[in-house]
């Protein structure tokens, strides 16, 4: 971040709803300034000792306006539906900027607030367009309102990524999406980064039906999307471009059931630097599984599918960190729009050899108490990268 100004023109570009300048010098006419957006525009309260001025500010000017209503001022804070954003000028001048997700958020006074996403619901993108989650004028269409949240809760997981020093500026992202469908996902991923964010991209999304590849393989040649391809093929079988350029970012989709498994597992292959796999349906375990020694699950029904699904995606978790990623499972949306809403964040980091160790007997704890063999598990084991110590436990 270069500027104060261009700080302004981001957070207001991230659909910030309140702003507040404060941090007055002595000689500043107003004591704070409290912005609110109100039906396209900020309406900007000014106070000084003891009076009030109000002012409306259209948001094509709002930018302009703001950064010169900030002079006086040393600090500035602002708040989307996501993130709170700061900056502050230190005594010598500097410009210290930076965001982190909120815990809480200020109430928006005089208007009701309204979820702010990465894609504006007003923003025409091609690929939406074409696939019918959107109107050719940018609208979204009423019954795709869920996919669109979708698509934006996973963008926002990508979001906060993008600062990552691991995803250095001077090379394209690398990029493969394992099991991509009529790829949403894909093309929004790779939209995002190119047009919203300005990033160079070489993406691969992967897909075993012929007809979903071709399709996607003539959009992307009509959108121009150079740097996207489509490779039609059983992820197991899967074998990356033997280049050695470093796999940034793994993602999936709702890969059904131990789908998710072969791509997790060529995740780690590969070496991707982070991971987000939201799984589909999950029949393995339920299956498989011998609950005698959990009774209470044992209703062979949708107590033991559920209980099935979250053991499954706990041993993926514990055995991603067995191979040194540091792994959580949480929400990606709420349960009232997919039940499929767990989604496993990983990222390839430094975890200490007892800690690796102690995951990897977790996981195989769990299946010898079902005396059963879970696909991933069953792809790691002859690997090699899984810890040593305990690689060949029975």
């Amino acid at each position: 971040m270069e500027s104060i100004r261009e700080f302004i023109e981001n957070i207001i570009g991230e659909g910030v709803y309140k702003i507040v300048l404060s941090g007055p010098a002595s000689a500043c006419e107003f004591k704070k300034i409290t912005l609110n957006l109100d039906r396209g525009e900020y309406f900007a309260e000014k106070l000084t000792e003891k009076q009030a001025f109000h002012e409306r500010i259209p948001l094509p000017a709002a930018a302009e306006r703001i950064w010169r209503l900030f002079t006086g001022f040393s600090q500035i804070n602002a708040w989307n539906d996501v993130n709170e954003f700061t900056a502050r000028i230190t005594k010598k001048g500097k410009l210290l900027a930076g965001k982190h997700p909120l815990s809480s958020a200020p109430a928006a006074e005089g208007r009701e607030r309204k979820k702010s996403y990465l894609l504006s619901e007003t923003r025409v993108v091609p690929p939406l367009v074409d696939m019918g989650v959107m109107t050719a004028e940018g609208r979204v269409k009423a019954n795709m309102n869920d996919k669109f949240r979708q698509i934006n809760r996973f963008l926002e997981f990508i979001e906060e990524l993008i600062p990552d020093p691991e995803f250095p500026a001077d090379r394209p992202l690398h990029i493969i999406d394992f099991g991509c469908g009529k790829s949403y996902l894909t093309f929004i991923v790779y939209y995002y980064f190119t047009a919203v964010k300005n990033r160079r991209v070489k993406m691969t999304g992967i897909d075993l039906k012929s007809d979903v590849i071709d399709f996607c393989s003539r959009l992307a040649e009509k959108y121009g999307y150079d740097g996207l391809r489509f490779h039609c093929g059983d992820i197991a079988d899967y074998v990356q471009s033997s280049s050695g350029e470093p796999l940034d970012l793994v993602i999936t989709l709702h890969a059904c059931d131990t789908a998710t498994d072969f791509a997790l597992f060529n995740a780690v292959r590969f070496g991707a630097k982070y991971i987000l796999s939201v799984p589909c349906c999950q029949h393995e375990l339920n299956k498989t599984a011998d609950y005698s020694a959990l009774p209470l699950f044992n209703d062979s029904g949708i107590i033991r599918e559920r209980v099935s699904a979250l053991i499954t995606d706990s041993i993926r978790q514990k055995l991603l960190t067995a191979c040194g990623y540091s792994a959580r499972t949480m929400e990606f949306v709420d349960l009232a729009h997919t039940p499929k809403n767990l989604l496993i964040r990983a990222k390839k980091t430094h975890i200490p050899e007892k800690n690796r160790v102690a995951a990897l007997n977790e996981a195989e704890e769990a299946l010898a108490v079902l005396k059963t063999e879970q696909t991933l598990h069953r792809l790691l084991a002859p690997s090699g990268f899984l810890p040593e110590k305990t690689q060949n436990k029975g």
